[in-house]
């Protein structure tokens, strides 16, 4: 193992797996990997050993005083890559990156946290992910108003409910919401928040486009000639 900086970094960051911390990369599960850089410290990554890894990359190298927690999830292929921001050598200081428990990875996903303070990209439990999914929690760079002097694209942070389907190539936006039970269908843009829950957004940028859908795990072998029961509701 290659220290970062002239002390351990498994020193000078916390990374737990489940009540464990870890104090080598020899002791992270396998198809984990935690990259650092000197600007990494103070950073705190939770892992739980009942995840399913397969090349996932947490890269704290601009990253400071951050938060990374990963519950049981599964990346089945492709890989799923956490990282932060740097700009105009100021690196993120504070934010958070956090997925719930029974979360599916079917595909390359990266996750980029914010660069303020305070503001976190929050994907909750039970969710499913495509192939080639963007989560950007930063805009990176001042959109201004000329006349007002207005940050036009304060970091707000991107919130993504419980048994949420994220289709492929979708984009999710700093400000984005997404409400629990909802669908995002393939090469979505979503920038804005959308709290209502069982809805299918779609489009660039994404809107609602029919509300009161429900998505399962299992394809109909009939291919819908029969409705699903529906309980009383």
């Amino acid at each position: 193992m290659q220290d970062a900086t002239p002390e351990n970094p498994y020193e000078a960051n916390e990374i737990w797996l489940d009540s464990e911390r870890v104090t080598e990369a020899d002791g992270l599960p396998r198809g984990v990997t935690v990259a650092f850089k000197p600007t990494s410290v103070g950073n705190v990554v939770r892992l739980s050993s009942a995840g399913r890894y397969q090349n996932v990359q947490i890269d704290l190298g601009s990253a400071a005083n951050c938060v990374v927690s990963l519950g049981s999830v599964r990346v089945a292929f492709g890989g799923l890559k956490i990282s932060f921001v740097i700009n105009n050598g100021r690196v993120s200081s504070g934010a958070a990156v956090s997925v719930g428990d029974g979360t599916v990875f079917n595909g390359a996903t990266h996750i980029i946290g914010a660069l303020s303070d305070g503001i976190a990209v929050t994907i909750g439990r039970d969710c499913l992910f495509a192939s080639n999914v963007s989560v950007r929690g930063s805009s990176h760079h001042g959109l201004w108003d000329m006349d007002s002097g207005e940050l036009l694209n304060p970091e707000a942070g991107i919130t993504v409910g419980d048994h949420v389907w994220v289709g492929n190539q979708v984009i999710l936006l700093n400000k984005a919401e997404i409400g629990s039970g909802s669908v995002v269908a393939a090469r979505s843009i979503v920038n804005k928040r959308f709290v209502e829950q069982n809805a299918l957004l779609a489009g660039t940028p994404a809107a609602v486009r029919r509300s009161r859908v429900e998505w399962t795990n299992g394809f109909p072998k009939d291919n819908g000639a029969q409705p699903r029961n529906v309980p009383n509701r």
